[in-house]
């Protein structure tokens, strides 16, 4: 499962991507326009993602 986010407002420009699979889940995020930064998480199960 995929899932993308976004905020703007006068002052941000933000984003958000949330990919589920397995056992765990990463979600990258930062300014729009740039890579942004990516953190993964792993749990022992698929019920605890």
């Amino acid at each position: 499962m995929n899932i993308k986010l976004t905020f703007k407002d006068d002052k941000s420009d933000k984003f958000w991507n949330i990919e589920v699979g397995g056992t765990s889940f990463t979600v990258t995020y930062g300014k729009t326009g740039t890579i942004g930064q990516m953190q993964t998480k792993s749990f022992d199960d698929e019920e605890n993602v």
